[in-house]
């Protein structure tokens, strides 16, 4: 009877791993490879969290060197606004005087806020366009307030940004500032 081959342990066998690169270094390599890859993702995901976290809400007036020049501008023009109203029943050149005082008060928060950096101003993306709007609403109203001075009968109506009253998206810019209703109801 013949008895089977007797073959080395498979440690000892030609080709193995070499000495100190067997399982247990395996295992070793294994582990600091999926901690690099575990550290990366969180650095990865912090970075992506920052990022967002810090980032320009387009539709907010959100930086504050500029939110606080414009809010602190606002509640002076504001304050003007209503000091300036003319009287129900007021005379036409006493209600034309009152528009266009009103506007000069509009026309001032506007200039101090573009005052700012204009760069400042560009990266709080809708200072710009909220700035417009307050001088296209200035602009109807003294159109109202040269008809009105001349004779005529206006009809005032709020200007209008794709469909909405423009003052609607002059009030929903995050900041303190309200369109005065002073500003809107010029009958």
């Amino acid at each position: 009877m013949s008895l089977p081959p007797v073959f080395p342990p498979p440690e000892a066998a030609a080709g193995s791993a070499p000495p100190g690169r067997g399982t247990a270094g395996r295992w070793v390599v294994g582990a600091v490879l999926i901690l690099v890859v575990a550290v990366g993702g969180v650095v990865v995901f912090c970075a992506g969290l920052w990022t967002y976290a810090n980032h320009d809400r387009p539709e907010l007036i959100d930086n504050p060197p500029v939110s606080e020049v414009a809010e602190s501008a606002c509640a002076t023009m504001r304050a003007t606004v209503a000091a300036q109203a003319a009287p129900p029943g007021a005379p036409v050149d006493a209600r034309v005087r009152a528009i266009r005082e009103q506007n000069a008060a509009v026309t001032a928060m506007v200039a101090q806020v573009r005052g700012l950096d204009r760069e400042l101003l560009a990266d709080d993306r809708p200072t710009n366009l909220w700035l417009a709007d307050w001088e296209t609403l200035v602009e109807a109203r003294e159109r109202y307030a040269a008809d009105l001075a001349a004779g005529g009968r206006p009809h005032f109506v709020v200007p209008t940004a794709d469909g909405e009253p423009l003052t609607q998206r002059m009030n929903s810019v995050g900041l303190i500032c309200e369109v005065p209703p002073q500003l809107v109801d010029l009958t």
